[in-house]
């Protein structure tokens, strides 16, 4: 079921059911744009057209953010979870193993994507890894990119450029990928390659995932806290005025 928060889709499903549609996708190809949608990415496309475009065109838009969660439980879905994107990623690769698909990756430094070559093989070792071009090329060269990667015609396409970069190359290029699976996947290269470790299980089980991304990474800290304090505002708003949020 599909609804929305703060004027942006959201679709009220969990993780089993989530990775059921993934299923789908693959053993009945056809084409499945994912998106994990988080509170800056809610802030962000208010002010981005190229962004709400893909937001909007998405087939399966799933709450990872635990402000999305706290959002849609205001709404009165109470038993709403949050699904993060790194852990369905893993689910879609987990799928793509067991069916032997294949998986084109773009983004990501060269020797991340060598590195997560190496652990793929021994993690997945199913998986036809048909492609890996790293993201560092420039903007000059996606379109380019974009056709490399569908002369392969793979069955899923992780994009790892960072949001809301990889969303928007998804939707331009979409229809250059009729029957593929398509997830943008942020730094979940980085994890999976061993450069960066994710949160302890006792955040995630308490949704403080958040948090140890602000301690752990200055950068990132910037951009969550001059997105997050608008967002509880947005949604505080929404609440006094009424507003189906």
């Amino acid at each position: 079921m599909r609804t929305r928060i703060l004027d942006q889709p959201i679709d009220i499903v969990n993780m089993n059911e989530a990775i059921y549609i993934v299923k789908m996708s693959l053993t009945h190809p056809k084409q499945l744009r994912i998106i994990t949608l988080n509170p800056e990415m809610v802030v962000n496309a208010a002010s981005s057209f190229e962004f709400q475009a893909a937001i909007n065109n998405a087939d399966l838009i799933v709450p990872d953010g635990t402000g999305i969660v706290w959002g849609l439980k205001l709404k009165g879905y109470k038993e709403i979870e949050r699904i993060p994107g790194i852990e369905l990623a893993e689910g879609v690769l987990d799928l793509a193993n067991d069916l032997s698909k294949s998986v084109a990756i773009f983004g990501g430094r060269e020797e991340t994507l060598q590195r997560v070559t190496e652990v793929f093989k021994i993690k997945y070792p199913n998986i036809k890894l048909v492609k890996t071009i790293d993201g560092y090329q420039g903007e000059s060269k996606e379109e380019k990119n974009a056709n490399n990667i569908a002369c392969e015609n793979p069955n899923i396409v992780l994009v790892a450029l960072g949001t809301p970069r990889q969303e928007i190359w998804i939707n331009k290029y979409a229809k250059l990928f009729p029957q593929s699976l398509m997830i943008g996947i942020g730094g979940s290269l980085d994890i999976w390659s061993g450069k960066k470790n994710r949160a302890p299980m006792w955040a995630r089980k308490n949704n403080l995932e958040w948090v140890y991304r602000v301690i752990s990474e200055p950068k990132r800290a910037i951009r969550i806290l001059k997105t997050l304090p608008k967002f509880v505002w947005m949604i505080i708003s929404s609440l006094q005025t009424r507003q189906d949020f």
